[in-house]
């Protein structure tokens, strides 16, 4: 089974959207990257990154600028309590890992299926080398609509690229 990242990556259009908010990676002042978000997803600055809900709230899309495996470690654990506060319960026994490439850089991605209060969901958290940090992608979707938005979240995914 292909990852959701994958399909979406590969889906991905060069154009962007019309009516979006280029945010930088972990912040304005220490940027190592940025990603494109689209307005009607109200972008939204989190601890080190940026979020994003699709406007029927089936997707949500989290990029976060870690510093070391400390960081990872800890962003892992603040995702895994978020979908958890979020009462989303993932099958770990469905866990599958992936690599492939966002703009030419290396990612690797882990998959879970699950579900949430809306029924059946898919979890992807992809993690992208960026200079001597790495950025945390978190993918969220209810199974029912991810190929609705499969081409936007692949704009958001394609839009993310390292700052010069």
């Amino acid at each position: 089974m292909k990852s959701a990242l994958i399909l979406i990556a590969a889906a991905f259009l060069s154009t962007t959207a019309a009516h979006a908010k280029t945010m930088k990676l972990p912040n304005d002042e220490f940027a190592i990257a940025s990603i494109t978000i689209p307005d009607s997803w109200e972008p939204e600055e989190v601890n080190n990154g940026a979020a994003g809900t699709s406007p029927d709230k089936a997707v949500y899309i989290a990029a976060v600028a870690v510093g070391s495996e400390k960081g990872m470690n800890a962003e892992l654990d603040d995702t895994f309590d978020m979908l958890k506060e979020h009462k989303v319960d993932l099958d770990k026994d469905s866990k599958k890992e992936n690599k492939f490439k966002i703009n030419g850089l290396d990612a690797e991605e882990m998959v879970y299926h699950g579900k949430d209060e809306d029924g059946p969901a898919s979890v992807s958290i992809t993690f992208v080398p960026i200079k001597d940090k790495l950025i945390v992608l978190t993918y969220w979707v209810s199974t029912e609509d991810e190929a609705k938005h499969q081409e936007e979240v692949g704009k958001i995914v394609g839009s993310l690229k390292p700052t010069s």
